[in-house]
């Protein structure tokens, strides 16, 4: 079986109901939207040990779309280290499925769950969260030159 005939199982939410599948999608497809979320549960540290397997997707669609296969086999390198689970679709999709369940789970909670328009939802959660990744790296810099200017004061003697 070649790896486009591949089909695999992933975890389904609200989520994908509103925002690949709803009366104003704003992705163009679940699958798109899988790779979103599982960006999002990486970046966030969320990954599922044991997600659910509501749905069916078809490698293919992952795997003719260059952007989307660069993504995941992205994606799955990072998370293993290993350069082997580049060639892998099981593997890829695995890391897949674990962290877009993550993702789609906490993009439910703060973007679907909450009152609004979805769309301004998701723009001001990609903003907030943006924002407290810069302002982690900022303090840490911070701290970094901190650190040095005291290593420069002269000691008390």
């Amino acid at each position: 079986m070649s790896s486009g005939t591949l089909t695999f199982k992933y975890e389904n939410n609200e989520a994908f109901e509103e925002l690949a599948d709803g009366d104003s999608p704003i992705f163009d497809s679940r699958v798109r939207f899988l790779v979103f979320a599982a960006s999002v549960g990486y970046a966030k540290d969320r990954s599922v040990d044991d997600p659910g397997e509501d749905n069916y997707i078809r490698w293919n669609y992952i795997g003719q779309d260059s952007q989307l296969s660069v993504i995941t086999a992205s994606l799955a390198y990072a998370v293993t280290e290993d350069p082997e689970v580049i060639l892998d679709p099981h593997d890829q999709f695995d890391v897949l499925s674990r962290y877009g369940a993550g993702g789609a789970r906490l993009i439910e909670k703060e973007v679907v769950d909450e009152p609004g328009d979805n769309l301004d939802n998701l723009v001001d959660f990609i903003q907030d969260h943006r924002n407290e990744d810069e302002m982690k790296e900022r303090v840490g810099v911070l701290e970094e030159i901190e650190r040095e200017i005291s290593s420069l004061k002269p000691s008390a003697e």
